[in-house]
Parts: structure tokens; sequence; C-alpha cells
């Protein structure tokens, strides 16, 4: 008799599969699958032995020679912590489905298997400012009272970008960006004009907002070999929009989706700033959720060339607005970029850069924030303007 187990959870194993409504930027995913005999085994032990194997025989197609035991299930079996020195790294695991049939256990999972980065990109590191993730449908947090929800989303967001070896600054703001509908997609010119005010606001060339779109419940019916059981489960849908607002150009527009089994009762206020609800089912998933996001927005930025904008200019130097801690050093060198808005249809507004390539400027001293450049060609000094642009040349 054929059994049909749910996928992504069990009451037996903690099992949360994340899934992005559109393949992540960067992202390199393989499927595998593996198929192991229940016969009256743990079923804990088995469906763990049979992930393991998937995701080996998965990375096996990718050209990457592992073995089960060599992933790291961490609890989630979510994510392996495999570091592959030459081939890349499991980042993350897509548990598709799982199912019974004649009392074979047959697993099929997605692995995201890292590239080696092929892009051209500078040696700098990127500074990255962050808004509030409000609900963007606050009557869906009554169940439970988490109304605190984004705050807590927002700052775990933070605290993952700060994690990451690329990104030097992260600066998380007090600003929320709402859609002026909730049952349409923003356009792309009120997302841009957001973009670029927040930009001209806190000087910033990457920008990061969005909001949390469903936190609604659902019933799901699992059926058994005697009775059908039924879980309360809970969505967990966050939608990002990564802007570069210097180049007027979308880096990632994506949703992210997961859900888990709510487990607490109807009545119980949920305090979300307590290590209990982070541990439950949905807390973790949650916590994934964020995890997936991040990874994409750190690839992305990877490929992105960094560039400075000009805060103060004299007849003899320019101060640009990003410094050591970035990893500009001193006799590091740029050219100017010149930037001109010009209007478009419908409000659009679109950013032409052009690059003066005959004027290069020189780092002559440098602090944590800012950096001082000076030049030979006197001509430069007459041609910028303070909000111009200034780009690394090739080797920095």
């Amino acid at each position: 008799m054929n059994t049909l187990l749910r996928s992504s959870s069990t009451l037996l194993l903690l099992v949360f599969a994340v899934s992005l409504f559109s393949q992540p930027a960067l992202a390199v995913w393989y499927q595998g699958n593996a198929q192991l005999a229940v016969d009256g085994a743990d079923l804990n032990v088995i469906r763990a032995a049979a992930i393991k194997n998937a995701i080996a025989d998965a990375s096996f197609q990718h050209g990457i020679m592992i073995t089960a035991k060599d992933i790291s299930l961490d609890g989630l079996l979510q994510s392996s912590k495999t570091e592959l020195r030459s081939e890349g790294k499991i980042r993350r695991v897509d548990i598709l489905s799982e199912e019974v049939i004649d009392d074979i256990l047959h697993v099929y999972v997605k692995v995201d298997i890292e590239p080696l980065f092929d892009c051209s990109h500078d040696n700098y590191m990127r500074a990255l400012l962050v808004t509030q993730l409000p609900v963007l449908k606050p009557t869906q947090a009554s169940y439970g009272a988490i109304f605190d929800l984004g705050p807590q989303v927002s700052k775990r967001v933070e605290q993952q970008l700060f994690s990451d070896e690329l990104v030097a600054k992260v600066q998380l703001i007090n600003q929320v960006f709402i859609p002026k509908s909730v049952l349409q997609e923003p356009t792309f010119g009120y997302i841009s004009d957001t973009a670029r005010h927040l930009a001209d606001q806190y000087h910033s060339q990457f920008v990061l907002f969005g909001y949390i779109r469903d936190i609604s419940l659902f019933e799901q019916t699992t059926k058994g070999l005697i009775s059908d059981e039924v879980a309360l489960r809970r969505n967990f849908t966050m939608q990002l929009y990564l802007f570069d607002a210097f180049n007027n150009k979308m880096l990632v527009n994506q949703s992210y989706h997961g859900e888990a089994d709510w487990n607490f009762n109807a009545t119980y206020t949920v305090d979300t700033y307590n290590s209990l609800f982070w541990r439950s089912d949905y807390g973790r998933v949650v916590l994934n959720t964020i995890n997936s996001a991040v990874i994409d927005i750190s690839n992305t930025l990877t490929c992105q060339k960094s560039l400075g904008q000009i805060i103060h200019k004299n007849n003899q130097h320019i101060v640009i607005n990003i410094g050591s801690e970035m990893g500009v050093a001193k006799g590091d060198r740029f050219q100017l970029i010149k930037s001109e808005a010009l209007p478009g249809q419908n409000g659009d507004v679109f950013n032409i850069l052009t690059n003066e390539e005959t004027h290069v400027l020189t780092v002559v001293s440098v602090d944590a924030q800012t950096a001082t450049l000076a030049s030979t060609d006197a001509s430069l000094f007459d041609n910028s303007h303070l909000f111009d642009l200034v780009s690394p040349l090739a080797g920095y």
C-alpha cells in the first residue's frame, strides 16, 4: 500500500524546504534522489540517511566526489556545511518530495552548489543600506500576536549580512517600503524612485528593501495507514529588492517562501524575542528563508563594481564616500564618471554614466569612511561636480 509522506516536514524529524518562486541569482541547482527500504526501521534514521544520499547524488552530478558521511544536516536538513576547496560548496538543499512506495522511501532533493565566480569584480568590499521589512498584512499577525515579526526579521537580515565577508558595512534604517497596493506588484519606477531617494539621503550605492508578504495559516492533511493527520501550518513569504541606485539598476527582485508547522496554541501570545520561538519549526524556517535570501544578495553583490560618490571637492582634491572600511588604500587609482539623469516616458528616470577615461585620480589619504583623491590634470576639478562618481581602475 502506498503512503504519501508530507513533503518538507514530519512529526518525527524537522525538515524545512525553503523554495524560491524564481531561480536565485548565480545559483547552480542540481537534482538528486535516493531510495532506502524502510523495513520496520526508525523513520528518523531512514529519512536522514536517504536525504544525505540524495544530496551526495546531486553533488556527484556536479563532478564533486563526496560521501553521505561528509554531509552535515545541521539539524535542519537544509544546508550542508561541507566545504569543497576546488569546486565550491553546497549552500542550500531544497527537499522536493518524499514518498513511501512498497515500503521503500523515495527522496528527491535540489542542491544549490556555489560556482566559482567568473565575473570581473574589484577587490573592494560593499556597503549596503537596509530598510525595515514590515508585515504587509498586519491582520495576519493576529494569530499568535506576532506583530513585531517585521522588526525581528529585519534585524536578523542585518545580522546575517554583517557576517558576510564581502559586506563591510550594513546600515539598518528605521524606514519602511510599502507598495501602493497590496494586490499589485510595485512598478520599476516606484522602486527606482524609492531606492534613489534613500541613496541620496544616505549616500549608498546599494539599497535593500522589501516586505513580508504572507504569514497566513493553513491546514495540511497527511494520509496515514489508519487515519489522516491534520497539521496547522504557517506561511512565510518575503519579497526583497536589491537596487543599485547609482546605475539605476535592479539587481534582485525575488520572493522567498518557506512554511512549517505552527506549534503554538490559538490563545498563546508568542514572544518573538524569545529563543523558544526561533527554535520552533516556524522560527527555524524563517531563519533559513532569510539565509537563502542573504546568499543570493551576497552572490549578486560580488559581481557588481563599487562606485564612489564625490561628497566634497575644492581646487586640489576630491573626497569620496568610500574608505579603508571598504578596502581603499593610499595609492589606489580611480577614474571619473559623469552622471546625468534623463527623464523618460511615464515619469521614469534613466541614469547615463559616462567614463572620463583621461581623468585619473589617485588616493592621497584615506580614513575609515572616506578617501581623498588628487590628480595631475587640473582640468579634472573643473569638470567634476558634487555627487559625480568614481570607478576603480583595473587592478584595484
